[in-house]
């Protein structure tokens, strides 16, 4: 059952991304300040020594900022593990095709991929392979709560109604790789 509930979530996701309009929906811009950041990085694990993946190798991941909200039912339940942990799974849910997305956007830059002006915004040639490659490797680095009332420097006031999540996705091998797969595949 769980697995048929993964790959139904999955299959929207690249529908999702697949779809005409490839605007930018819940992203929001990122900064240089702290944990956050977008690019490639190291391996996405919390260290003792205070290096980010920023600061790691090998740069097999994508990072990318994305906002989301926690799920209705939990915030009906007033329940805040479950308001949390939905917030966090939602960014990472609906944030798959986003982080995506911006990966398969660089490759745009080095001529290897196509995109087609409609009337809705740009839309980029979908590759099923790659996404579906990329889309297993999606996961969360960090969050943290930004629904109304939240203060960053008192966790007592943290409402996760609302969150702001660093999620990745993996790409052995990083951009050069990627940009060669999709120049492979392009041939």
């Amino acid at each position: 059952m769980i697995k048929k509930v993964i790959a139904i979530v999955l299959s929207a996701a690249l529908l999702t991304y697949c779809g005409a309009n490839t605007a930018p929906k819940d992203t929001i811009p990122v900064s240089n300040e702290g944990w956050s950041f977008e690019g490639w990085g190291g391996p996405p694990e919390q260290r003792n020594d205070g290096k980010t993946p920023r600061d790691t190798n090998p740069k097999d991941y994508y990072y990318m900022k994305f906002a989301s909200r926690a799920s209705a039912k939990a915030i009906a339940k007033k329940n805040p593990v479950m308001v949390q942990s939905t917030c966090r799974e939602s960014a990472r849910l609906q944030g798959t095709s986003e982080v995506i997305r911006k990966m398969l956007g660089e490759c745009h830059n080095t001529g290897f991929f196509t995109c087609n002006e409609s009337n809705h915004g740009i839309t980029t040639d979908c590759n099923p392979f790659i996404s579906a490659s990329l889309a297993k490797g999606v996961g969360v680095y960090e969050c943290k709560a930004i629904g109304p009332g939240s203060d960053p420097n008192d966790v007592s006031k943290d409402n996760w109604e609302e969150c702001q999540c660093v999620i990745y996705a993996k790409f052995p091998g990083g951009r050069n790789a990627l940009v060669a797969k999709v120049q492979e595949i392009g041939k």
